[in-house]
């Protein structure tokens, strides 16, 4: 697909994002919120953060970050926020990280960002006020990608060594994706990142393979436990469960939370983070936050 209509579709993502965020203010009185951090000094919108943290709590909370979804070419943090909102509220200190979009860059480009926020947070935890000791990792759709390769790139000296990147200097102690976009190569509705995640002059690169293929990296990377969330009404359901079969193959620890048709409301694509105050999208939370803690005290 052409550049413009990969704007199109930008603008028609938005715009149902920015229609359903309209409906649901709320108040923020309980939540310390710290926006537009630049974790790069240049002056880019999609190099800015936000931390959300929760008023009147002890210090040393454990650490969420968040990557946004939209398909690699669409959105920045603030699509996320009502999901980063829950977070807080449910003690810990969150971090909401934009990244530039498709087709302004290739997804080569948007790993560095996120792996760059990552440092920056690392770096400026002290002043931050962030505990990086007990840092968790989500993501949902295409974010969810993006967490998929900090992850791996973090586990890897080999991916490294590919994508030309340091790592983070941490590890996450879990992660939550919730319904990835894991493949590059699409053939359906968004087909049109396809010839747009890697630019023509990258793919004699060695990390063009892991972009065209991007479950290969599990052969190269270790991980920590990863909570999955998809429904049968997630239009790429698939890609979940073709990552389960990756993560059983390569002995990776994982629980999947598979939601079955909405009785009452549709459970589509990335619900949970699109309207988090359903039940069932506190289901994900609760599910989440169970299994962090359970890994963690079995870690």
């Amino acid at each position: 697909m052409s550049r413009l209509g990969t704007l199109f579709f930008r603008y028609v993502f938005e715009k149902g994002d920015e229609k359903r965020l309209r409906k649901m203010g709320q108040d923020l009185s309980d939540i310390d919120i710290r926006s537009d951090i630049p974790y790069m000094q240049d002056g880019e919108q999609g190099h800015l953060l936000d931390i959300y943290s929760p008023l009147n709590t002890d210090k040393g909370l454990p650490v969420m970050i968040n990557i946004h979804g939209g398909g690699l070419f669409a959105s920045y943090k603030e699509v996320n926020a009502n999901f980063n909102y829950e977070w807080a509220r449910l003690k810990y200190n969150t971090v909401s990280i934009s990244y530039r979009r498709i087709p302004d860059v290739t997804l080569k480009e948007q790993i560095r960002d996120v792996m760059s926020a990552i440092r920056y947070l690392y770096k400026n935890a002290g002043e931050l006020g962030l505990d990086m000791d007990r840092a968790y990792l989500t993501g949902d759709s295409a974010g969810a990608l993006l967490a998929y390769y900090v992850l791996s790139i973090n586990g890897s000296s080999k991916l490294q060594e590919a994508f030309q990147e340091e790592g983070l200097g941490f590890r996450f102690k879990a992660a939550g994706f919730v319904s990835i976009c894991l493949d590059t190569q699409r053939k359906d509705l968004m087909k049109c990142i396809s010839n747009m995640v890697l630019s023509k002059e990258e793919y004699g690169n060695a990390y063009a393979r892991y972009i065209l293929d991007p479950v290969i990296m599990l052969d190269e990377a270790e991980y920590p436990p990863v909570y999955l969330v998809t429904s049968d009404q997630d239009l790429i359901q698939k890609d979940t469960f073709k990552l389960v079969e990756g993560f059983k193959k390569h002995g990776v620890g994982y629980r999947l939370s598979n939601f079955p048709k909405g009785k009452e409301r549709k459970l589509d694509h990335v619900f949970a983070v699109k309207f988090p105050k359903w039940p069932e999208s506190r289901e994900v939370f609760n599910g989440m936050v169970d299994y962090f803690m359970e890994v963690k005290d079995n870690g």
